[in-house]
């Protein structure tokens, strides 16, 4: 007979946070204080002038107080580092990912030209106890789990997270299209319909996503506070839901994001197909291929030179092969970092 499993400690027990958090030092020669919605601008210019800025990979959107209209975080969950002269130059914040028992994301940015000063470690070790202690407040004795979003190119920063006990557990690939290109016309078979977003109920269709995503169609399941944030974003223009014309249930959709200023290139633009699903029951239909064309084709009748979409290797059904069909290729790889606590 199996020994039983030993019971599980609390996690305020098990994870060790900080009773204090101290802010970086200032032998960095700079100023610390929690982010404010007057930041908001000098936080935007200093994202820009990140090459390696995180995409808006789901779950996380930017993770600053008033950037991009989103006013996640409490102040002290977030972090900036002024020079003498009040400019930001490295900056920093943690997230509770909504929904999700015990999993924190965290993100930071250092200006460039500050670089090789050690701010990033300093700041690594303020994100790791400011996440300790979210996560030792919480109840029970469930995950605990610190999860950070990197350009696999970032080779610093992800020194750094290995250096700090994170290990990889995920990593996605960005795909673009050049919309220049010819799109190839797939018509939408008959017995199904066409509808814009604003005509169907959002509840419906997050949980028509769920259903498309146990199987790896989608990425998933997404829950109702983040759908909300999420529906907000997703463009009238650039997104189309397929229904069965007879049931007039939901079929498939493709939905992208309507906030284009993450995704530009220079002056050319881009638009994210955020996310793109057939449910099991209509599929082997042509669905998804009618859905990619009309949205490709709305994209660029918006004026973005791409069209970019993200898929995660390991899950087999992604559309990566349509994808790569209709001309997308691998732009670049997000690697997700995690350290269990």
């Amino acid at each position: 007979m199996p020994e039983p499993s030993p019971p599980r400690m609390a996690r305020a027990q098990r994870v060790r946070a900080p009773l204090e958090l101290t802010l970086p030092s200032p032998r960095h020669q700079l100023t610390w204080r929690g982010l404010r919605d007057a930041d908001a601008p000098q936080i935007a210019a200093l994202l820009a002038s990140d090459e390696f800025a995180q995409d808006s990979v789901d779950p996380v959107p930017p993770l600053f107080a008033g950037i991009e209209g989103y006013n996640q975080g409490n102040a002290e969950d977030t972090i900036g580092g002024f020079d003498e002269a009040g400019v930001l130059r490295a900056c920093s914040a943690v997230f509770l990912w909504p929904d999700v028992d015990g999993v924190m994301i965290i993100h930071g940015v250092v200006d460039p030209t500050w670089g090789g000063r050690g701010i990033g470690r300093a700041m690594m070790a303020w994100q790791e106890g400011r996440s300790r202690q979210i996560l030792a407040g919480l109840p029970g004795d469930g995950p605990a789990r610190i999860l950070c979003y990197v350009d696999e190119s970032a080779a610093n920063r992800r020194r750094l997270l290995m250096a700090a006990g994170f290990a990889p557990v995920r990593s996605m690939y960005k795909m673009r299209r050049d919309l220049e290109a010819p799109i190839p016309c797939n018509e939408l078979p008959g017995g199904f319909q066409w509808r814009t977003i604003n005509k169907v109920d959002s509840e419906e269709l997050r949980l028509a996503h769920n259903v498309a995503s146990q199987d790896g169609w989608a990425p998933g399941p997404i829950y109702p506070s983040l759908w909300e944030r999420r529906w907000s974003q997703y463009s009238p223009t650039m997104s189309w839901v397929v229904v069965d014309a007879e049931t007039h249930a939901i079929a498939g959709y493709g939905l992208s994001l309507d906030d284009l200023q993450p995704w530009k290139l220079g002056d050319l633009g881009e638009a994210l197909i955020h996310r793109m699903a057939v449910l099991p029951q209509y599929r082997n239909r042509g669905i998804g291929r009618a859905i990619l064309s009309r949205v490709l084709f709305c994209i660029a009748d918006e004026g973005p030179r791409f069209a970019s979409a993200l898929f995660d290797p390991g899950v087999p059904a992604s559309g990566l092969e349509m994808n790569q069909a209709f001309g997308f290729a691998p732009a670049r790889r997000v690697i997700v970092y995690g350290l269990d606590l």
